[in-house]
């Protein structure tokens, strides 16, 4: 079986308090795109950095979130890792 991407942050539960947040993903080696979706929305290039996937995210409302990733290793074909759900909750606009 393929190893999936993995959404390792945010953590499942964590609360997210600032007004951006880099999303970090795992994917095997042979994955040559890495996308992810946000509360089931569209789906987002991710960047390749330091053995990691990312995609920066900013513009979100407080409240329960879900993040997805999938990634493609033959153009075309998808492989989707499991949900990770999470909060975010913004201090008050100053």
């Amino acid at each position: 079986a393929a190893m999936k991407p993995t959404v390792d942050y945010p953590r499942r539960g964590e609360v997210i308090t600032t007004p951006s947040y880099t999303l970090r993903v795992s994917a095997p080696a042979a994955a040559k795109r890495v996308e992810i979706s946000i509360d089931e929305g569209l789906w987002w290039p991710c960047r390749r950095a330091a053995g990691h996937w990312w995609y920066d995210w900013w513009g979100y409302a407080d409240g329960p979130h879900s993040a997805w990733a999938r990634m493609s290793v033959v153009p075309g074909r998808w492989l989707r890792g499991a949900p990770v759900k999470f909060f975010a909750s913004l201090p008050p606009e100053m």
